[in-house]
């Protein structure tokens, strides 16, 4: 039975006040005995509502469920079941319809529920306006005025019902850079070098940077796919032939989307094998996926996927869902590692960067000429790249390493006795090409200075290196080598012997030389003899370091 409007009842309500008794004429309220007492305990309220709110045009439109027909307060066909959840402390309420519908209902069944309920009659929901007024108490917490469901009435063959769901991917994008710093900040063609001298004063730390910047992100690849479930609900035997089913996105150009349908005996077909018969009681279930051109759609897009099904000699039937794209489905690169591989450290992983923020890795190393030596003197370069693993984007950044080296330089000990005319000798005044000494003494120790890259035996042509005590006890020959700080002892070689000069053999006769490949200690020596003192010796090279 459909529910008494109001406009009824307040009149039933003014006859009595006015004194009439032929009140059995009048029609009764359908409310319970309880809920007739509350809704008349709010009868004073009338004309002042605690509370209104309009419907939003568009909860539910989606619900037409002509199953439900003759459940609680429906009636056989025709109505619109609405609900009201935030029925509060409200002793009564009222609901009126405007625009393609009129008039104005008061509550049904279940009246004792947590919310409002009212069966109206069916009125086209295009144009359609509802307004809630509350008597009494307070509104509570709930979802507003929205349609439970509906059936359009008699003749009614179809229920169509459709989902609608959004996929889009996210793809973050990052930028990477790194470079490399040294204390000393010298460069060449703009490499950074460090330049490590023998004596240590080059020694200096490098640091690497890697920064990790987030460059935004690009929404792509949108999709719109649902199903749309078709049922005849006729109380007629005969099928009823299906002429189109047009499936609107609600995007421009969008408005016929293609379907794929499986019948009630699982055959597939699509909207070009329509027009198709739908039997009594059968159900099509048909998909679509819409894979949106770009620039189609972005990310808070959103609108109302509406399909259309035509029956032959019969109004349409409709069905719609909401969509939105709110949040991407897929996510590229949110999340990225970042890993280093170096010539130095190896293969190390930084870490990682979760959009929307970036990062910045160091780290440092220690040079010094001391962990390179003199047999790893030389140039050095060292390569270092950092990496986003996800999307092997890299970034470079080049050290260079100098090493001081010695120079390889001959020296020669040149005796200092009082009476050095007699006792040293030079090698240019004995005929040679080749400059050092040859040294005259007789038992006890001796200390002299060694000199390197004295040409023409001059020593203010030389280098001062240090010096080499020889001892002589009149038997035996031993020399100590006591070279200068920053440089090196390289090779030794000592003659000790009754001649000025050791002697090889030549063909049948014997030579003087003072090739150092040739130097011997003789044995059994005794009483004065000569002495020459050899040394090749390592010196920083002097034209090590940056131009200044």
């Amino acid at each position: 039975m459909r529910p008494m409007r109001l406009a009824g009842f307040a009149l039933a309500l003014f006859l009595v006040t006015t004194g009439c008794s032929d009140t059995d004429s009048i029609t009764s309220s359908h409310l319970s005995p309880t809920a007739e007492a509350s809704f008349s305990e709010g009868i004073g309220l009338l004309s002042t509502p605690t509370y209104t709110e309009n419907w939003d045009q568009r909860r539910g439109i989606d619900s037409e469920r002509c199953s439900k027909a003759e459940e609680e307060g429906r009636p056989p066909t025709g109505w619109i079941h609405w609900v009201f959840s935030t029925k509060g402390e409200s002793t009564n309420a009222k609901l009126t319809l405007g625009g393609t519908g009129s008039g104005s209902y008061d509550p049904g069944p279940p009246l004792g529920a947590e919310v409002w309920h009212f069966y109206t009659d069916f009125f086209p929901l295009d144009g359609l306006t509802a307004t809630i007024d509350l008597f009494g108490g307070s509104p509570g917490p709930g979802g507003g005025l929205v349609i439970s469901d509906y059936c359009p009435g008699e003749g009614r063959s179809l229920e169509v019902e459709k989902t609608a769901e959004t996929f889009f991917k996210r793809t973050h994008a990052w930028d990477i850079d790194k470079e490399v710093e040294t204390e000393n900040e010298y460069f060449v063609n703009s490499t950074p070098k460090i330049w490590l001298f023998i004596n240590g004063s080059g020694d200096e730390r490098a640091t690497w940077t890697v920064d990790v910047t987030y460059e935004g992100a690009t929404d792509s690849d949108f999709v719109i796919e649902g199903t749309i479930t078709i049922e005849n609900i006729s109380t007629s035997p005969d099928p009823k032939m299906v002429n189109s089913i047009v499936d609107d996105l609600g995007i421009p150009g969008y408005g016929n989307v293609p379907v794929s349908c499986t019948d009630g005996a699982g055959a597939e077909f699509d909207q070009s094998d329509l027009p198709r018969g739908i039997a009594q009681g059968e159900i099509w279930t048909c998909t679509y996926r819409v894979e949106l051109d770009e620039g189609d759609a972005e990310a808070g897009d959103s609108g109302t996927n509406r399909v259309t099904v035509t029956v032959q000699g019969e109004d349409p039937y409709t069905g719609s869902a909401d969509w939105e794209f709110d949040e991407p489905t897929t996510e590229l690169y949110k999340t990225v590692n970042v890993k280093d591989i170096s010539d130095l450290f190896g293969e190390v992983a930084l870490g990682t960067v979760t959009a929307p923020n970036g990062d910045s890795f160091s780290y440092y190393k220690d040079f010094a000429w001391e962990d390179y030596g003199a047999e790893g003197c030389g140039s050095y370069e060292y390569d270092n790249t950092a990496t986003i693993v996800q999307t092997n984007q890299s970034a470079s950044a080049t050290l260079k390493v100098n090493v001081q080296c010695f120079l390889d330089e001959t020296a020669y000990a040149k005796g200092n006795n009082p009476d050095a005319a007699k006792a040293v000798v030079s090698f240019c005044q004995s005929g040679f090409s080749q400059w050092g000494w040859t040294n005259k003494i007789g038992a006890g120790t001796y200390t002299w200075d060694m000199w390197a890259g004295a040409g023409q035996c001059d020593t203010s042509k030389g280098t001062y290196v240090g010096t080499a005590t020889v001892n002589y006890d009149g038997g035996t020959v031993s020399v100590q080598f006591n070279i200068s700080a920053g440089f090196q002892l390289l090779e030794q070689h000592v003659y000790a012997g009754k001649d000025q000069f050791p002697r090889v053999r030549r063909g049948n006769r014997w030579e003087n030389t003072v090739a150092p490949g040739q130097y011997t200690i003789e044995a059994n020596l005794s009483g004065n003899i000569w002495v020459i003192v050899h040394a090749v010796v390592g010196y920083p090279d002097p034209d090590f370091g940056p131009v200044p």
